[in-house]
């Protein structure tokens, strides 16, 4: 398992408090008719934005 930083991971959760469940975009979907859906700050978006695993994140978010 990969050893983060207490300043990574403070960093990490400071962020998730600031944008958890914000919108962050619109998806349109429907093949009968059109649907859209607010698409909302995920763990998935915080992987991204720190450049590490889905994994990482949440373990970091949930565990530490």
């Amino acid at each position: 398992m990969t050893k983060f930083s207490d300043e990574f991971i403070n960093k990490v959760k400071q962020h998730w408090e600031e944008n958890k469940n914000t919108i962050n975009g619109k998806k349109e979907g429907g093949v009968h008719r059109k649907v859209t859906r607010d698409k909302k700050f995920t763990a998935d978006d915080l992987a991204e934005y720190f450049n590490i695993s889905t994994g990482q994140a949440k373990r970091i978010i949930y565990h530490k």
